[in-house]
């Protein structure tokens, strides 16, 4: 199995490219590594829900809304920084990003493991969120240019699954931990995994960057956006908190569309851009990113729901609740390492499509069939199941479908930019769960939930319309 030269990968800089070879073994090494680094930053930005109960007892004195801010930190965080941490990466080295964020994220766990107060803590969970920023963007910047073009989808597919399974293992692998050994531990083994992919990764990862214009980055726009990323995903998680109209969510959202409008405008004529905009030039771009934030809406509200049911409705513990969840991440990460192989070969936006219309009638199976009733088997596994197949075709592969045709150069960049979507959609779905379900779903109502799930199974059905008539055909 050969390795591909510099020139054969710059021929071959846009995905969907003509074939022209097999897969080289580094870029194997390279996609495992950056995707393994990944696995405990997204794992980390699910288990924290089910540790919660118990950090709250080791703060019995700390109200609960202070304590709530080391969940909220480290979403905002992620959130207003992917943007720029994909263009640092371009311009600066993926590589040395890569690594320099995943060294921060270990910094932040240890921070966080050795917490004696709920002060430090949030401040370490701010650190491990840096840290994941600058770390996910890159992870499959520096991978892809290591495959044949027509073989990046496969790569995509692979990194998502991994994604995929990442975050539904957060639950269960949480609750086992904390069971055994104390919600300190689920911080503290990231610290281990982290060094073997720093030792690992100076060896086997190639430095990678875009071509420079010569001038500087937009270093005005660099805080404006993250002050306006970081205002909008503040907006949105604290909702229904703060009530919709208070005068905090109303600067938060005020704040959002001034500084972000004042960045779009500044993108557009500065030579070195924090937001490239040619890449809305791109229809499949451009419709699949809005569709990435469309479908993280009920994929984010199911991973909330599925859970909280559970334990609220079925009056099941955090680790039978957890463990019941297993076989969707399962069935999402066995799926989409099949639908990367089948997406190279033209497939994608039906395998997409596909996707959308079985998770959508998965959820609808729930609203129909899940009640008080304790009827794991027949009410929830088959559906569960549905939808974790088409969660694995559409997911991972919707990434593919935006980065079809975008040169090499801009792969951090363009990955920041989708994954931005990505991560305000799922912040968005968090915020429509509640909104629709309100306290009632909380306090353990079947029939609030239901309500829920059908919300999510329309939302489904009308991100599919979308994705059919904007996104171009399959070639």
């Amino acid at each position: 199995m050969r390795l591909v030269g510099k020139d054969e990968r710059m021929n071959n800089s846009a995905v969907g490219a003509v074939p022209s070879s097999v897969i080289p073994r580094r870029a194997w090494y390279a996609l495992l590594l950056t995707s393994f680094g990944q696995f405990f930053v997204i794992f980390d930005s699910t288990v924290l829900n089910v540790a919660f109960p118990t950090i709250e007892q080791d703060f019995p004195n700390v109200a609960r809304t202070t304590l709530a801010w080391a969940l909220t930190s480290y979403s905002i965080g992620t959130a207003s920084l992917l943007l720029l941490a994909g263009r640092i990466a371009d311009l600066f080295g993926r590589k040395k990003v890569f690594l320099f964020g995943i060294s921060l994220f270990a910094i932040g766990s240890m921070g966080a493991g050795l917490a004696s107060g709920v002060g430090v803590l949030i401040f370490a969970r701010c650190i491990q969120s840096i840290g994941g920023a600058l770390m996910i963007p890159t992870s499959i910047a520096l991978a892809l240019p290591e495959f044949p073009a027509e073989k990046r989808s496969l790569a995509i597919g692979v990194w998502g699954s991994i994604a995929a399974l990442a975050g539904g293992l957060g639950p269960p692998l949480g609750a086992a931990v904390i069971e055994f050994a104390g919600w300190r531990w689920i911080f503290f083994i990231n610290v281990p995994a982290v060094a073997i992919v720093v030792l690992l990764g100076r060896k086997v990862l190639r430095e990678s960057k875009g071509q420079s214009t010569g001038t500087r980055l937009d270093m005005v726009s660099v805080p404006l956006a993250t002050i306006g990323l970081a205002s909008l995903t503040l907006g949105v998680l604290q909702g229904h908190k703060w009530g919709w109209l208070s005068p905090g969510i109303i600067a938060s959202f005020a704040s959002a569309v001034i500084f972000l409008t004042y960045v779009v405008l500044r993108s557009s004529r500065h030579a070195e851009p924090l937001i490239d905009l040619s890449l809305f030039q791109h229809r499949r771009f451009t419709s699949a990113s809005i569709a990435t934030f469309a479908f993280n809406l009920p994929v984010a509200g199911f991973w909330f729901t599925a859970p909280l049911f559970m334990q609220t409705v079925w009056h099941w513990s955090v680790l039978k609740s957890g463990c019941s969840i297993m076989p969707t991440p399962v069935v999402i990460f066995l799926t989409a390492t099949i639908s990367g192989r089948y997406s190279d070969r033209g497939w994608m936006k039906r395998i997409i499509s596909s996707g959308m219309f079985l998770s959508g009638l998965g959820l609808l199976g729930l609203f129909v069939f899940l009640d008080e009733n304790v009827n794991y088997f027949t009410h929830y596994f088959p559906f569960a199941v549905l939808y974790g197949i088409g969660l694995g075709l559409a997911w991972s592969t919707l990434t593919g479908a935006a980065l079809m045709g975008i040169d090499h150069e801009k792969f951090g960049v363009a990955n920041g930019t989708n994954l931005t979507f990505r991560q305000m959609g799922g912040a968005m779905g968090v915020a429509m769960v509640i909104a629709v379900s309100g306290t009632a779903g909380v306090a353990g109502s079947a029939v609030a939930f239901q309500r829920v799930w059908l919300a999510l199974a329309l939302w489904v059905a009308v991100t599919l319309a979308f994705f059919t008539f904007a996104y171009p055909k399959d070639h």
